[in-house]
């Protein structure tokens, strides 16, 4: 008889703990525009840059961009120290040119993709859960790099951004001189 009592209470013990399981992200949201054109928002895996509707300009750029073999041999033991996120635009050129560059950059550093967030914005620059919140997000793309842990007591400290274009010759190089803590960039943050 007990037997099947438990039998009888799974399937209620089985709705009580979906509800109080967390609700999955959603990732790689796709949305049409205003101006009627497909874009992403929210936070995006790579994949979501290879589709149909981004992959033309996204393939083109990063096939094409050839990072600073020098640079980037400086960069590949010191950069697996730092998380990056990036916030960027699918409607916005300069996030075109510039993000796939990046993900070239790290691709060639060997970087860590779990060190490794991105989020794309819609024209008003906010994010599907908000991500961009308290980030200062005023141009994209813009690609922030933290040490750190972030946890509710500790949060990771920013070391420096990029902001739209390199302020030094290449990405590369303006990624490095943030590592190495030079001063970096004080004309963009005006």
């Amino acid at each position: 008889m007990k037997i099947k009592q438990l039998l009888l209470l799974l399937p209620v013990f089985s709705v009580l703990m979906s509800c109080s399981a967390p609700e999955r992200a959603i990732i790689n949201k796709k949305i049409i525009d205003p101006e009627g054109e497909p874009m992403l928002i929210g936070h995006v895996t790579r994949e979501a840059l290879t589709a149909p509707e981004f992959n033309d300009w996204f393939s083109k750029e990063y096939d094409a961009y050839i990072p600073d073999p020098n640079v980037i041999k400086k960069l590949k033991g010191r950069a697996r120290l730092y998380d990056i996120e990036i916030y960027f635009g699918t409607w916005c050129s300069d996030s075109h040119e510039q993000l796939p560059r990046l993900l070239k950059i790290l691709d060639e550093m060997k970087y860590p993709e779990k060190n490794l967030s991105m989020y794309a914005l819609n024209r008003k620059k906010e994010s599907f859960y908000g991500e961009q919140a308290q980030k200062g997000i005023d141009k994209v793309p813009t690609f922030i790099i933290t040490k750190g842990y972030t946890s509710r007591k500790v949060r990771a400290r920013e070391i420096g951004r990029i902001i739209e274009t390199p302020t030094e010759k290449t990405l590369e190089l303006d990624l490095y001189k943030i590592l190495i803590g030079k001063n970096y960039g004080e004309d963009k943050k005006k």
